[in-house]
């Protein structure tokens, strides 16, 4: 068993040791920790196979409290090495310089795994490494005070600090969804009950920390390890698109390459650009600092009605446990597609949606889309940072809406698997033949609509115009409730920071 000079490091390493006859891991590995940090690369190799099983609902528990063990045992291998003397660098400096890659076997354990069974012990770890980056960051600022450099560039230009908030197509609303403000708690569940219709909810959100603080690059750098962090993006206008894909990348490439770059693509359509879309992910679990930043609206505590009879959602759940995303995933989302806890394997892939409130983050550029589908829960969605637009469609009509079939092949992006290092396993590929359940989406392509307004989208869409809806132009600091099972097409019209709430 390695022994480490740093106290912190060593703690960590005894709290590794400590053994539970009854943690899932021991389905899957029987050695101890000693084992696993000698063996972590392969046990890790393993464990990854075994997650992109698809659909990741098949998979046991106990792969991903392996490939959680066996990221946390590199790490402790890495430290272990950097605290060999060094004649170049101090242990914090060794440590500072190997941040990265710390970070990325951590992220990557929470992002495929949850971080199962050592979600405190990953915390603790990334709460240690950003006091170290905030000291060597002060160290390394005191030099360039001496030679009066004395601010950020951004203090003296706020501006430059800023996300950019330039707003494009802006539709004129023809059929506006119903406004209220600050509505009190028995108003909404009657509201709910009665009407069963979408409402944006205004003066309920000015409280959040986030209206302001998300607004700021150097917040988000700060908050992710200066962008060291790791997020999972949708790449591609919409996940029905044939080249539609995903990837896991580092913050700040996130942030440099498809939010800080919309001001310079102006003059591309914009049906020809690609879209990095952070979309539906738990980012506040990942990154629980940020959770301080917003507030669970108190309407998400209350009892929502079931869906109306006879609609999809209705049909779904009389027949069983419902698709529980409005995005498809190939890479197993941390709390959307994890197993639980139970050793029951009936229980894989189980959430607790019908008693829990789920929470995610949606950021991305302009024109970012969620295609026309609908969800098994209500939501409250509550926009942040710019606008979206959103048109809604009752359930009443789903039939109308052209559901997919049930057995939609999955997308998959090829440019990104074929360009990636042998190494690189930031994306899943789904071989040939596999298939999503896509029933809660339709073939409706509102986006091509909203491009060619003139076009007869009856002519490809039979009866579409006749199909009544609802819309709105959602700004920060508004929420827009939608009722269970209502169809919903969502365009980001800005740069946008939206938290969706389920229940």
């Amino acid at each position: 068993m390695l022994q480490f000079k740093d106290q912190f490091w060593q703690s960590i390493a005894e709290h590794m040791q400590d053994e539970d006859a009854n943690d899932p891991i021991c389905e899957c590995y029987a050695g101890g920790l000693g084992e696993l940090i000698e063996e972590a690369e392969e046990l890790l190799n393993l464990a990854d196979q075994k997650l992109h099983v698809f659909p990741f609902k098949d998979v046991r528990p106990c792969w991903f409290r392996l490939y959680t063990d066996a990221s946390i045992a590199q790490v402790l291998k890495l430290v272990h090495r950097i605290e060999k003397p060094n004649k170049v660098f101090t242990f914090s400096q060794s440590l500072h310089k190997n941040i990265g890659i710390i970070v990325h076997k951590l992220d990557m354990s929470l992002i495929m795994a949850g971080g199962m069974g050592r979600e405190d012990v990953i915390q603790q770890i990334l709460e240690h490494l950003k006091s170290l980056s905030q000291l060597q960051k002060v160290e390394a600022v005191r030099p360039a005070k001496r030679r009066r450099l004395e601010k950020p560039a951004t203090d003296d230009h706020p501006q430059l600090d800023m996300l950019p908030n330039e707003c494009i197509s802006l539709p004129k609303l023809q059929f506006p969804v119903q406004h209220m403000n600050q509505s009190a708690l028995a108003t909404f569940q009657k509201y709910m009950q009665d009407e069963r219709k979408p409402v944006v909810l205004t003066g309920i959100l000015g409280h959040w920390p986030a209206i302001e603080r998300w607004k700021r690059t150097s917040y988000w750098l700060d908050h992710t390890l200066n962008g060291h962090r790791l997020v999972p993006i949708e790449i591609g206008r919409s996940y029905t698109d044939d080249d539609w894909g995903q990837t896991i990348v580092p913050f700040r490439t996130f942030l440099n390459d498809y939010i800080l770059r919309g001001n310079q693509a102006r003059t591309v359509p914009a049906e020809d650009m690609k879209t990095g879309y952070l979309a539906q992910h738990d980012l506040l679990k990942q990154i629980p600092a940020l959770r301080s930043d917003i507030a669970t609206p108190d309407y998400c505590f209350l009892d929502a009605p079931p869906a109306e009879s006879g609609t999809p959602v209705a049909l779904a759940k009389a027949k069983g446990p419902a698709n529980e995303t409005s995005h498809p995933s190939m890479i197993p989302a941390v709390a959307s597609s994890l197993p639980s806890n139970s050793n029951n394997d009936d229980d894989a892939g189980a959430t607790d949606l019908d008693t829990d409130v789920q929470t995610n983050i949606w950021f991305g550029p302009s024109w970012t889309i969620s295609p026309l589908h609908h969800d098994p829960y209500h939501n409250v969605l509550c926009q942040v940072v710019g606008k979206k637009y959103v048109r809604l469609y009752s359930p009443q009509d789903s039939t109308l809406l052209l559901p997919r079939q049930k057995d939609e092949p999955a997308p998959h992006l090829s440019e990104i698997q074929n360009g990636r290092s042998a190494s690189d396993k930031t994306s899943e590929t789904i071989s040939a033949g596999e298939t999503i359940d896509m029933s809660n989406t339709s073939q409706i392509d509102v986006a091509a609509m909203e491009l060619s307004p003139q076009e007869d989208w009856d002519e490809v869409y039979p009866g579409i115009s006749t199909v009544p809806y609802v819309e709105c132009i959602l700004e920060a600091g508004q929420a827009l409730y939608i009722p269970i099972g209502w169809w919903h097409y969502v365009r980001s019209c800005s740069v946008g920071i939206s938290v969706s709430f389920w229940w």
